[in-house]
């Protein structure tokens, strides 16, 4: 698992900022990663989306995600439909290091 050893037995409290944020990274990447798994599994589209430019890329992964939520909520939930949050959109642009110096921060409760 991805970086997930470097943290066995260690007391996640004594983390400073840095590896806080390196410690919850790797176990949210791990989630996203087999999930990733799972989606591949039923949307064959996303073997091709490196073939496509980068913005395309991201709205092909947004979509079968949004698919994959709707029918769990139409097998198990309510019937709803799903919408991307808005920061979906409004994040598609911000570059990476950006993104991670505010969730970092957001950990913290310092945003």
């Amino acid at each position: 698992m991805y970086h997930r050893t470097h943290f066995r037995g260690i007391d996640v409290r004594t983390l400073d900022r840095q590896e806080n944020f390196n410690y919850i990274h790797s176990k949210r990447r791990n989630v996203i990663e087999r999930r990733f798994g799972h989606l591949k599994e039923r949307w064959q589209i996303l073997d091709g989306v490196p073939l496509f430019r980068r913005e395309k890329q991201a709205w092909v992964i947004i979509s079968c995600f949004a698919m994959e939520n709707y029918l769990w909520l139409r097998m198990h939930g309510d019937g709803s439909t799903y919408e991307p949050p808005e920061w979906v959109e409004l994040n598609a642009t911000t570059p990476t290091a950006q993104l991670r110096e505010f969730l970092s921060a957001a950990v913290w409760g310092r945003t």
